[in-house]
C-alpha cells in the first residue's frame, strides 16, 4: 500500500494576485499557510482494473474510453504512466471548491502517488516538492481546464506559514517557523466557518481573469493592493502584531469582494457581519468566491463562546493548526477502513 497525504491551505492576503497575466506582468505575492486538514489518497494494487473511489462521494469509476469525468481524466493520469491496476481510495477532510486549495491538494497527492508507484519500479525519480508543484499547476491548467493561481499547488507542496512571490518563473518564499508562541496565539484565535454549500472555483475567478486580460486599470489597482497587503502582512507577522494583521485580512476582503460581481453574496456578508456582531477581530471568504469556507478571527480566549454562537448558522464550525508539511507519504498509517 502507499498512503499520500496533501494538506489544504488558508490564504491571509494577496489571493488573486497569482492569477495570470497579472504575476507575469507586475508580480503577485500571498500570505498562506497549509492546516491540519486534507486529502487522504490510498493505492493498492490488487491486479484488479484500476478503480477509483471516493467514500466522500458515494462514487466508484473504472478504466473508460468514453467517460470525461474528473474521475477518468484522474484515471488517465495512471494510465499514461502504464499503471492499469489496482484501488485507488480518496478521502477529504473538507469538500472540493470550499475555498481551501482542495483541488490541488488532490491532485498533488494523485501526481505523488503516481510518482511513488514509478519510483518503485525504478521508471522514475522522486519529485522534489517545487518539481511537484509546477508539474500540478500545469495539469490542473492545461489537462482540467481549470482557472487557478499558482499558489495552491506550490502552498500544499511545500507546506508550512510563508509568505510566496509569484512571476513568470517558480515562486520564492519565506516560511516561517510554526512552533512558536506567536503562532500558536495566531492558531488558538482561528475559526473555519462552512457556508453551507461548495462552487466551482473557475467560475467564481474567470471574470477577474478576464479583466486581466483585458488590462482593466480599475482591476489592476485593486491587485496591486492586495499584493502590498501581503507583504505587509509578513512584515506584521515578524512583528507579531496580531491587531494589524487582523486590519490587513479586514482590509484584503473588501478589496477582494469588488473583484466580481458573484465573489460576496448576501449569506456570506450575513454571516461574516454575524461573526463580528458576537466578537470576530476580522473575517473574510477564503479563495475565489460565493461560496465555501469564512476564515474568523477572534481573542483566544473568546474562541469557544464565538464557535458556539457560528454553530447557530452554521453545521461545521472547526478549530485549525498549522501543518508544517507539505505533501507527502504516510508511513504508519493504519488501514483500518478500505
Amino acid at each position: 500500500m502507499i498512503t499520500v497525504y496533501s494538506p489544504v491551505r488558508i490564504s491571509f492576503a494577496g489571493g488573486g494576485t497569482d492569477i495570470s497575466p497579472f504575476p507575469e506582468k507586475y508580480g503577485g505575492a500571498v500570505f498562506n499557510t497549509t492546516i491540519d486538514r486534507g486529502i487522504m489518497i490510498r493505492y493498492v494494487d490488487d491486479g484488479g482494473t484500476l478503480e477509483i473511489s471516493s467514500r466522500d462521494f458515494l462514487k466508484t469509476s473504472l478504466i473508460s474510453s468514453d467517460n470525461t469525468s474528473m474521475e477518468n481524466q484522474i484515471i488517465k493520469l495512471f494510465t499514461d504512466k502504464g499503471i492499469t491496476t489496482g484501488r485507488l481510495i480518496m478521502n477529504s477532510d473538507v469538500p472540493p471548491g470550499s475555498g481551501l486549495g482542495s483541488s490541488s491538494a488532490l491532485l498533488n497527492g494523485v501526481l505523488k502517488t503516481i510518482n511513488i508507484i514509478n519510483v518503485e519500479k525504478k521508471k522514475e525519480s522522486e519529485l522534489k516538492p517545487m518539481e511537484l508543484a509546477k508539474l500540478s499547476y500545469i495539469t490542473e491548467k492545461e489537462k482540467f481546464n481549470i482557472i487557478l493561481g499558482k499558489q495552491d499547488p506550490y502552498a500544499i507542496a511545500v507546506g508550512g506559514l510563508k509568505y510566496m512571490e509569484f512571476s513568470s518563473s517558480d515562486p520564492e518564499m519565506q516560511i516561517f517557523d510554526i512552533n512558536t508562541e506567536f503562532v500558536h496565539e495566531l492558531e488558538s484565535s482561528m475559526l473555519l466557518v462552512y457556508t453551507g454549500n461548495t462552487r466551482e472555483s473557475s467560475k467564481s475567478l474567470q471574470e477577474q481573469a478576464i479583466k486581466s486580460a483585458l488590462g482593466d486599470e480599475e482591476t489592476m489597482d485593486k491587485l496591486k493592493s492586495l499584493k502590498n497587503l501581503a507583504f505587509r502582512m509578513k512584515q506584521e507577522t515578524i512583528s507579531e502584531d496580531r491587531n494589524a494583521i487582523c486590519k490587513i485580512i479586514n482590509k484584503g476582503w473588501e478589496i477582494k469582494k469588488t473583484l466580481g460581481s458573484n465573489v460576496s453574496n448576501e449569506r456570506i456578508d450575513y454571516m461574516i457581519n454575524y461573526a463580528f456582531a458576537h466578537g470576530a477581530r476580522s473575517a473574510k471568504l477564503l479563495g475565489g468566491g460565493s461560496e465555501g469556507f469564512i476564515l474568523v478571527m477572534t481573542e483566544p480566549e473568546n474562541i469557544d463562546e464565538l464557535q458556539s454562537k457560528m454553530r447557530e448558522k452554521s453545521k461545521f464550525v472547526i478549530r485549525l493548526k498549522f501543518d508544517g508539511k507539505g505533501t507527502r507519504i504516510i508511513n504508519n498509517y493504519i488501514d483500518s477502513d478500505i
